[in-house]
């Protein structure tokens, strides 16, 4: 190998380094990144969807009462229903309760309303009990995570993760969202600061972020240690094989 060819193969390396190389840019969120227009779009209660689990709270002070809807007689009496394929959650003594497609606001008015029929003092609070979301492919912490508030940011849900690696395509992550029975995947570049007033900046129960691995995954160098090392050990190299074809 002639010298020539030496250091042209050691120019490659450090392009090819220089290409693959972590940028503040390439990793930096809420950038104004031109070219992408988001539409606006207001946050909206989440409706109730079939199979989903409701955490029920009653409160009043007649105990006998509210011993109708659980056991121990407590003021209070924390109890779960699934809304099923009609729509409906069964209670016991009240029978069927429509609240599909409600908000939990909505919801909690006629369930309480209902209630009121049998105890006129009782007060209901109620929450979603299956409310997670999911973190797949180049996500730090991949896996199932709780809804913790009623409005949880895209980015607060990534934090939860541990953020995204370092071989994530930031300019092309995915939802996944029911809507209406139907599945809807809405993609987006997660650095744009577009997404504050856009339907994907808030996540919803069972939404599954997607997030898609760089096509320069394998060669990215995250540090400027690791780009000195690259260049370092390949110099070497070079070096080796010229001081070898020379004898």
């Amino acid at each position: 190998m002639g010298k020539s060819n030496s250091i042209s193969y050691l120019l490659i390396l450090v392009l090819v380094a220089l290409s693959s190389c972590v940028t503040n840019k390439s990793t930096r969120y809420l950038q104004d990144i031109k070219g992408l227009d988001y539409p606006e779009a207001q946050h909206t209660d989440y409706r109730l969807k079939v199979r989903d689990e409701i955490s029920f709270l009653v409160y009043s002070v007649n105990k006998e009462a509210i011993q109708l809807f659980g056991s121990g007689g407590q003021m209070s009496q924390n109890n779960s229903y699934i809304i099923y394929d009609d729509g409906n959650i069964d209670i016991p003594f009240v029978h069927k309760i429509y609240i599909e497609g409600l908000s939990l606001k909505e919801a909690t008015e006629v369930i309480q309303n209902k209630l009121r029929e049998y105890i006129p003092d009782v007060h209901v609070k109620i929450a979603l009990a299956s409310k997670n979301f999911y973190i797949l492919g180049e996500g730090n912490g991949r896996g199932v995570y709780p809804v913790y508030k009623e409005r949880l940011t895209i980015l607060e849900a990534l934090a939860l993760g541990g953020d995204l690696s370092v071989n994530a395509n930031r300019k092309n992550v995915s939802i996944i969202r029911e809507q209406g029975g139907d599945k809807k995947i809405m993609s987006f570049d997660i650095r744009s600061k577009e997404l504050i007033d856009s339907d994907y900046y808030y996540i919803q129960p069972n939404d599954i972020i997607y997030i898609r691995r760089s096509k320069k995954g394998f060669y990215k160098i995250n540090s400027f240690t690791g780009f000195l090392g690259m260049i370092s050990s390949s110099l070497t190299f070079v070096l080796l094989v010229t001081n070898y074809s020379s004898k």
